[in-house]
């Protein structure tokens, strides 16, 4: 119990943004962490440098340097009239290759994103004693799991490379009803604390080839080791009588007179396997055109009802278009610039599917003899279908730095 409360203080920068996504199920899962990869839409491919992408360690031995690379988020959501702006610590990773022939890494993200709030309207009433009773709720959710990342990437020869990733989830997120009646807060919390692994598969190859120019094309593979289990303290409800969200000694009952927390564990709330393609083509130097397939599933028992809409995320489908122009390494052509567009369809258990589009730009500029990098990335998304929202407008601006080094690295001349 002591460490997990020790990482959850330690990784309470991670906080997670608002958007409406996040009341489904235990929230909705977080793309593009990196803004590298913010412009291009995509994780598989290189949009780091000309071979590599960060989210894809078997490209990492194409690395000359060890790399320190961290990312911040802004992030604006749009629905019911509403408007939501969030700052948040998106991810934080450590590359180191070893003669260009292996690599290892450590990364820490968000994984589920649980951040939303959802109001009535109007006022609702019922009778009780022939007399007409006003009432309206709000429920929310905040937090969410993240992971750490352990991550190995090989070099098989001059044309195939596979690497692995060991996924660590850890973390915990909050749920309240309300019931807003005689202008009184009615509320009933609870606490969910997330514990599993998941372990992710990749695979690339330079084999294919079009007009004797190759095409770099990888594959990843993502499967639960043993399934996410959730720890839930569900409170005893309370009148909330000094109106501040949090049960103390002037609420009734008063916390000291309140019952302990019912405490109950789900195992493999959450199972979820996605698999994804990605071909990257050179058709000019430099110069790329991209595409990558993503499929999604949740096979997750969610026996655990204290989401938001009452509805979780059963699958998901994606398909990204993209062109990157690279810089020339050790040139005065400094900057990258990307260019993406996207379709998103969210497949939901009980409630009506989602279908989002969007679109990508990033630029990013490179500096140092060690090829340091500031990126980035933008991007737009437009969804509909979400429940009682039902249209919803995303901007997302990532800033991210990259700092190289010779950390572990034999010293060579440049």
């Amino acid at each position: 119990m002591l460490s997990r409360k020790i990482l959850i203080i330690f990784f309470i920068g991670f906080i997670f943004p608002q958007n409406a996504l996040s009341g489904y199920g235990f929230g909705s899962s977080i793309d593009n962490s990196e803004a590298t990869s913010l412009g291009v839409s995509n994780e598989l491919l290189p949009s780091f440098k000309s071979k590599v992408s960060l989210s894809n360690p078997s490209t990492w031995h194409n690395l000359l340097f060890s790399y320190l690379n961290t990312s911040v988020n802004v992030q604006n959501s749009v629905f019911q009239s509403d408007s939501s702006t969030n700052f948040s610590l998106s991810s934080a990773k450590l590359i180191i290759p070893w003669k260009q022939k292996m690599a290892f890494g450590v990364s820490f993200e968000p994984f589920l994103n649980r951040e939303v709030t959802i109001s009535d309207s109007t006022f609702s009433s019922f009778s009780f004693n022939e007399e007409d009773i006003l009432y309206s709720r709000i429920n929310s959710s905040s937090g969410g799991p993240s992971k750490g990342q352990l991550s190995f990437g090989y070099k098989l020869n001059e044309m195939d490379s596979f690497g692995t990733s060991l996924n660590i989830i850890f973390g915990s997120s909050r749920s309240s009803r309300n019931l807003i009646f005689d202008n009184e807060n009615h509320l009933l919390q609870s606490r969910d604390y997330f514990s599993g692994s998941m372990i992710d598969l990749f695979y690339s190859t330079n084999r294919f080839k079009i007009k004797e120019k190759p095409i770099f094309f990888s594959v990843a593979y993502s499967l639960p080791l043993n399934g996410i289990n959730v720890e839930n303290d569900s409170y005893q409800a309370f009148i909330d009588l000094n109106d501040n969200n949090y049960h103390d000694v002037n609420d009734f009952p008063n916390v000291g007179q309140a019952l302990l927390p019912l405490t109950q564990n789900f195992k493999d709330e959450l199972k979820i396997n996605s698999l994804r393609l990605g071909a990257d083509y050179e058709f000019s130097p430099r110069k790329h055109f991209q595409f990558e397939l993503l499929q999604l599933s949740n096979n997750g028992k969610h026996n655990i009802d204290n989401s938001v809409y009452g509805g979780y995320i059963e699958n998901k489908g994606k398909l990204s278009l993209s062109y990157i122009k690279f810089a020339q390494p050790f040139s005065r052509d400094r900057f990258n610039f990307k260019a993406s567009m996207f379709f998103q369809n969210y497949g939901v258990k009980n409630l009506e599917n989602i279908n989002e589009v969007g679109l990508g730009l990033g630029v990013g500029f490179n500096f140092g003899i060690t090829g340091n990098q500031i990126d980035f990335g933008y991007k737009y998304a437009n969804r509909s279908g979400v429940f009682v929202v039902k249209d919803e407008t995303l901007h997302m601006f990532n800033i991210g730095i990259s700092i190289g080094d010779l950390w572990f690295v034999k010293r060579r001349e440049i």
